[in-house]
């Protein structure tokens, strides 16, 4: 009997140590996760234009914000290729700044033609609702948006309020995200 009463508190005391998952620690443990932590990306086209740096700023909000805010230099450049009878013509070249490559701006090596610069980052807003935890998982609604950069409040139009829900794990004592069963990607739409 006394095994028997000596077990069931074992049991009972083990279970109540299992840490309960508290919305404002649901909340930390998405934040931090590397995935919802990505940047959201847009692609700013090629890296040199046919036509003048004067007209291309013109005609390019993109090109505009990123050389306002630093993250690129232009400069006029001679064009033999579009030039006939060996006479040049004028073409505008950019290049990205080290500023720009610090903020994480990048060549997006699947085509050469573009730059990959980020616009947005996530931001939670509110955590809707936590499961109880059951054998160390535990599933979170929240909703979070679209925080602009700089650069994406120039360009795009902010985004509303999405819904999100994480799938987490109890491992070695410590909440982690496990999965982000609904997490959108990043679908900026340009002003």
């Amino acid at each position: 009997m006394k095994r028997a009463v000596f077990l069931a508190a074992v049991l009972v005391l083990a279970g109540c140590s299992r840490p309960a998952l508290a919305p404002e620690a649901a909340a930390r443990v998405i934040r931090e996760s590397t995935l919802f932590r990505e940047p959201g990306m847009i692609g700013v086209g090629s890296q040199e234009a046919p036509s003048d740096c004067k007209a291309k700023l013109a005609d390019d909000a993109a090109w505009r914000a990123l050389l306002k805010i630093g993250w690129i230099e232009v400069r006029n450049a001679d064009d033999f290729e579009r030039g006939s009878e060996g006479r040049a013509t004028v073409k505008c070249l950019a290049t990205l700044t080290g500023d720009g490559l610090r903020a994480g701006a990048i060549l997006n090596t699947n085509t050469y033609h573009e730059w990959r610069v980020p616009a947005a980052t996530r931001e939670l807003v509110a955590v809707r609702s936590v499961t109880p935890p059951e054998d160390g998982i535990s599933t979170v609604e929240f909703t979070y948006r679209w925080r602009l950069s700089t650069f994406g409040s120039q360009v795009l139009a902010p985004a509303p309020d999405a819904p999100g829900t994480a799938v987490l794990r109890l491992l070695d004592g410590h909440w982690q995200v496990a999965d982000f069963t609904a997490l959108a990607e990043f679908t900026p739409v340009r002003r």
